[in-house]
């Protein structure tokens, strides 16, 4: 059963249980005032008669049979009861219908000023020493509300009808958007995923949910191509060293070099293919590991401890290049991941030595919020492409083009700003800005 025919059953039910209640009450109410009514009407009917009699005689006994027999109608009889409880006088009504009383009813309208016995509404009038009991016919009161009931009902029917259609109307279009998702669903299961997912502009849960499933497939989508990419790049990396070392290993199988120092050469020079497969390995596991989504442990750290460290690690800079490290006079915590901060600024270092020519300048200080690494470097054409995957801007240099990139991950996990002021031919500064509330 799809979910339209369910909600308009939902719908359809509640309306039906409601309109059931309503006339039930409806009923119940008319009823209540139809016998209020009656017994007002008999109240009437008979006052002015006893009024009369009252007037003429002051014993009832004289003339209470008459007045039992003044009060009758086509709708109305009359029982004039005694004080020993008996029957002294009945009058039916002038139809010639004679009510069937028997000594229980006798004893219920002893019992009761007013009610309804059996088909017959009643009043008991206390005369002096005598209940003279009035008995209504129900037939009008039930004849309306037949009446009732099947203007009720032909109404319901209709009304129903109209809030059936009202309401297939409605939940289509309501439904529409969920309509429109399956269909895209059915096709990225076909395996398309070129579609295109509308924005909604709408508030409601279905309009959100349009949306987020719009930005989940456009995340897919990025996914996939990176995935591609990714599978393109590798193949096209690893195609080379591999090439290499399965030719040098099917020369030096059939003893090609027999030379001891020539083997040791091309073992060497394989060594340093399998090296750069190796590092093209570790630096995608890094980064699928960033962008996992898996949160990093973060603690304060200690700028001035990370420059030492650095300092340390890439003393070498310092044979070819201007390689500074300004300590801050006080130091300064970032909250942060220590090991993976030191692989976004080793790889900017890395970067500025490789960029730029024996005797320039390479600097890694803190300044406004900001670690910063710069240099008097050649320069970046395209500072946003170049945080994109594989994407190299320089052909001269060796690289797989994954360092600024790894850059930014780390960047985007520690929550910090990554800002490149750059021009060609006069240097690079990159900075990574901490945010309000990572500053210790």
């Amino acid at each position: 059963m799809s979910v339209k025919l369910k909600l308009l059953l939902f719908f359809l039910s509640a309306y039906v249980v409601s309109m059931l209640s309503i006339t039930l009450f409806t009923l119940a109410t008319v009823r209540e005032l139809l016998l209020n009514y009656t017994y007002d009407y008999m109240e009437y009917q008979i006052k002015p008669a006893v009024e009369f009699y009252k007037n003429l005689h002051a014993n009832p006994a004289r003339y209470i049979d008459l007045l039992a027999s003044d009060v009758v109608s086509r709708e109305m009889a009359s029982i004039v009861i005694d004080k020993e409880g008996k029957v002294k006088h009945k009058e039916p009504f002038l139809d010639g219908e004679d009510p069937q009383i028997t000594p229980e009813d006798i004893r219920f309208f002893l019992q009761n000023r007013k009610g309804i016995l059996k088909e017959y509404t009643f009043i008991v009038k206390n005369i002096g020493d005598y209940k003279l009991v009035l008995l209504g016919k129900m037939e009008k009161i039930e004849g309306i509300q037949r009446t009732l009931v099947i203007f009720i009902t032909l109404f319901t029917s209709f009304i129903s009808l109209l809030i059936a259609l009202v309401l297939m109307i409605f939940i289509r279009r309501m439904l529409r958007p969920l309509g429109y998702l399956t269909s895209i669903s059915m096709e990225v299961y076909r395996g398309n995923m070129n579609v295109h997912v509308e924005k909604s502009n709408s508030r409601d849960e279905f309009g959100v949910l349009q949306n987020a499933y719009r930005d989940m497939l456009i995340k897919l989508q990025k996914t996939f191509d990176w995935q591609r990419d990714f599978i393109a790049a590798m193949a096209h990396e690893l195609k080379t060293p591999l090439t290499y070392i399965k030719g040098q290993l099917d020369l030096i199988s059939i003893g090609v070099y027999s030379n001891e120092t020539k083997l040791k050469e091309v073992i060497k020079k394989m060594s340093t293919q399998v090296g750069k497969m190796e590092r093209l390995i570790n630096h995608l596991v890094l980064l699928m590991r960033l962008e996992s989504g898996m949160p990093l442990r973060l603690s304060p750290v200690s700028l001035n401890e990370i420059f030492v460290e650095i300092d340390e690690e890439y003393e070498f800079i310092k044979q070819t290049h201007n390689f500074r490290v300004e300590y801050l006079g006080e130091d300064v915590k970032v909250h942060a991941n220590k090991d993976y901060l030191k692989i976004a600024l080793g790889n900017l270092i890395e970067n500025s030595y490789k960029y730029t020519p024996e005797g320039g300048t390479v600097k890694l200080y803190y300044a406004n919020g900001c670690i910063v690494v710069e240099d008097s470097g050649r320069g970046i054409k395209d500072t946003q492409k170049v945080f994109e995957r594989f994407y190299r801007e320089a052909q001269d240099k060796e690289g797989f083009g994954l360092g600024l990139t790894i850059v930014k991950a780390i960047a985007d996990a520690h929550h910090f700003d990554v800002h490149i002021d750059s021009k060609v031919g006069y240097g690079t500064k990159v900075s990574l800005c901490t945010k309000s509330g990572y500053i210790y």
